[in-house]
C-alpha cells in the first residue's frame, strides 16, 4: 500500500498590489469574480501542462502528468536538484544522477480542493513538495489577484491530549483557534456566518482568544458543540491551534497528528499505460472519495 499526507488548500484574496503590473490594471481584476471562480481558474493552471512548470527559488521540478480530468488529477514531481547517488563497482565508486520522484493527487472537484502527496524520501522539508505546488498555484493566481495555502489535515484528538494533559497540571492560560478565510461551505457552516462575515468584511483570517478570565483556567467541555466546531474547522482546514498550558510552552495542535491515507500499489503502478476500463482512474477517484473533511 502507498500512504499520503492529506492536505487541503485554501484561496485568499489579494486586496494590495503585490505584483510587477500598473496599479491601474490591478484594480481592473475583479477579486470577487476571482474568488467565486477559484477552482475554475484552479482547473485552467492545472489543465494547461505545455505552460505548467512546478518551481521554488527559480528552480524547475520536472513532472509529468498521468490523469487529468473533472477535476482530478495525477502526477509526478521529480526532486531535480536531489543529490547524485554514489555506487562502486569493480572497486570504483563512481557518482549518478538521481532525480526521485513521488506522486501529488489533486481533487480539485466542486468544494472539495484537496491534495495528497505520496510519503517517500523523494523530497525533504526545504522546500518539502507541498511548499513547491503551493509556490507554483500561487504564482500563478497572482495575476487573479489570488493566493492559496496548502497546509495539512490533522487529527482533533491531539487537541483533547493536551487539553487532558494540561488540566491535570496547572490548566490552560489560553487558546487560539485561527479559522481560514471563507472557502469551502461546509468548513464555514462550521465557523458559523459571524465569523466568515468578519473575514469578507476586514479582509482578514479571524482568531478566536479564549482567555482564562481572572488568571483561572478556560474551561474546555467535549460537550460543547461550538467548541467541538472550532476545533474541527481548524483541523479540516489545516490552522493549527494554539494552546498555552499554565506554566508552560505554547503547543501547537496539529504538528504531531498529520492526516494519511493509503492506496493500493496496483492503483498507482504504471499510471502512464492505455487503461482500457478506465480502472486506475477509478481507483484514485475511489481513494479520494475516502478522504473525509474532519478527522477525529
Amino acid at each position: 500500500m502507498a500512504k499520503f499526507q492529506i492536505y487541503t488548500y485554501m484561496f485568499r484574496p489579494v486586496m494590495e498590489k503585490q505584483m510587477d503590473i500598473p496599479f491601474e490594471e490591478f484594480q481592473k481584476i475583479n477579486v470577487q469574480d476571482s474568488l467565486d471562480k477559484k477552482q475554475d481558474l484552479t482547473r485552467e493552471i492545472l489543465d494547461d501542462n505545455e505552460h505548467l512548470k512546478f518551481t521554488f527559488n527559480a528552480v524547475e521540478y520536472a513532472h509529468k502528468m498521468y490523469i487529468g480530468r473533472d477535476g482530478i488529477y495525477a502526477l509526478r514531481i521529480a526532486n531535480t536538484v536531489h543529490k547524485p547517488t554514489k555506487y562502486e563497482t569493480d572497486f570504483k565508486v563512481m557518482k549518478q544522477d538521481n532525480h526521485p520522484s513521488c506522486i501529488a493527487i489533486i481533487d480539485n472537484r466542486k468544494d472539495r480542493q484537496i491534495i495528497a502527496i505520496e510519503q517517500n524520501s523523494a523530497f525533504g522539508k526545504d522546500p518539502s513538495l507541498a511548499v513547491i505546488i503551493q509556490t507554483t498555484l500561487r504564482k500563478a493566481l497572482q495575476h487573479h489577484r489570488l493566493t492559496l495555502d496548502v497546509t495539512p489535515k490533522f487529527h482533533t484528538s491531539d487537541f483533547w491530549q493536551v487539553v487532558d494533559t494540561s488540566m491535570m497540571l496547572k490548566g490552560i492560560e489560553y487558546v487560539d483557534f485561527p479559522f481560514a478565510y471563507p472557502n469551502l461551505p461546509e468548513i464555514s457552516n462550521l465557523v458559523g456566518e459571524y465569523m466568515s462575515n468578519i473575514a469578507r468584511k476586514t479582509n482578514s483570517e479571524p482568531t478566536l482568544h479564549l482567555k482564562g478570565q481572572n488568571k483561572e483556567s478556560v474551561q474546555l467541555s467535549r460537550e460543547d458543540l461550538w467548541l467541538l466546531s472550532a476545533i474541527k474547522a481548524c483541523a479540516a482546514s489545516g490552522r493549527p491551534i494554539l494552546i498555552k498550558p499554565k506554566g508552560s510552552e505554547i503547543r501547537k495542535i496539529g504538528v504531531d497528528s498529520p492526516v494519511y491515507e493509503e492506496i493500493s500499489d496496483a492503483a498507482l503502478k504504471e499510471l502512464g499505460e492505455k487503461d482500457l476500463f478506465d480502472s486506475k482512474y477509478k481507483a484514485i477517484v475511489e481513494f479520494l472519495n475516502t478522504i473525509k473533511l474532519v478527522y477525529e
